[in-house]
């Protein structure tokens, strides 16, 4: 994960606690990344979170096609997400406009969103600050 890909409200692993990206700093050439009101730790020791259908549910996506090489969600009446179960993969992503675009991680997908819409992609559950873990 680069730098580069970080936004503000981005969900990411820090340990073993999923944290949203609060605010951020270049210092010395080294981006640092605040994630609750008195931490803030150097982008590197933070992980991206795998996208997987729980996630697709969490982010209001609803499963409308499955056979034994595709699963598709669908954001109602805005976009597509499609899991190639195939080896290579050549068909996931975000689905926009006829064309794949290749995310694999949250942050990904949360960036693409905001790209595309100017706003956050909804989370339909909270995630407490330092009480999520991940099992």
């Amino acid at each position: 994960m680069e730098a580069t890909e970080l936004r503000l409200n981005n969900l990411l692993i820090y340990g073993n606690e999923i944290v949203p990206i609060m605010g951020m700093e270049n210092s010395n050439n080294n981006l640092i990344v605040k994630i609750d009101a008195d931490t803030a730790i150097d982008y590197r020791n933070l992980k991206p979170i795998a996208l997987t259908a729980e996630w697709f549910q969490k982010l209001g996506f609803k499963e409308v096609y499955r056979s034994s090489s595709r699963i598709r969600f669908d954001l109602p009446n805005y976009c597509r997400y499609d899991f190639d179960l195939n080896s290579n993969k050549i068909l996931q992503g975000f689905l926009y406009f006829g064309n794949y675009i290749k995310c694999n991680y949250l942050h990904q997908l949360q960036n693409i969103y905001f790209t595309l819409t100017g706003e956050e992609l909804k989370i339909e559950y909270d995630i407490p600050h330092a009480q999520t873990t991940l099992s």
